[in-house]
């Protein structure tokens, strides 16, 4: 029977795959009418921001800990579920960590639906400028004033009742380029104009 411990490792590979795939090679823009810090929020992602996804406890630096879940060489003694908290008390994250791993599973079909949103996030001791769900998992990016990065990975939808929004528009663009060229979510018509120095030249004619 599988441990507990070997099912969080052998999702943390998985999910570190899902990751380069997903924010290493793209960056996306996510858009709402109602969001009222920012017209939009662009993601561009690290690796170094991996960790935070998967609620462990490691020695590792964040560098190591993605590289070796890349390559499948992370270990069980790499990783563990005890943490301080901000009294430096240590305390067991094991239950957060099971949900993190649920959530982990879903990531790779995140973008692939409608989502929702909440700007200036709050949950206990965690802080995001913006906070996505797709009513499976809720994922939470700090922003920077330039770019949004991820923060981390809930389970299920924790936003807050009153304060989501519907976002209308989700674009995606190879890891730095200029503009943006794939649509993977639109209910909104003609949003080139919206920022249309951000949107390649066959978007903005496919949009019109």
């Amino acid at each position: 029977m599988t441990s507990f411990k070997e099912r969080v490792r052998s999702t943390i590979i998985q999910g570190a795959s899902d990751y380069k795939r997903m924010f290493l090679e793209y960056e996306y823009l996510i858009y709402s009418e109602r969001f009222v810090q920012k017209p939009y929020y662009i993601v561009n992602a690290l690796l170094t921001n991996y960790l935070h996804l998967t609620g462990v406890n490691t020695t590792l630096s964040t560098y190591e800990f993605f590289n070796k879940s890349l390559s499948g060489d992370l270990a069980d003694c790499d990783f563990d579920f005890i943490k301080k908290d901000k009294n430096n008390k240590l305390i067991n994250v094991k239950g957060s960590v099971r949900q993190k791993v649920k959530a982990l599973e879903l990531m790779s079909l995140f973008f692939s639906q409608k989502l929702v949103a909440e700007e200036a996030f709050a949950q206990k001791s965690i802080a995001c400028s913006l906070a996505t769900s797709d009513n499976k998992i809720t994922m939470g990016f700090v922003d920077d004033d330039t770019d949004a990065k991820p923060k981390t990975l809930l389970w299920g939808n924790e936003l807050n009742k009153t304060k989501i929004v519907d976002v209308a528009l989700i674009l995606r663009r190879s890891r730095n380029a200029d503009r943006f060229d794939t649509i993977i979510y639109s209910d909104i018509n003609n949003f080139h104009k919206l920022f249309p120095n951000l949107v390649t030249e066959a978007l903005h004619l496919q949009n019109n």
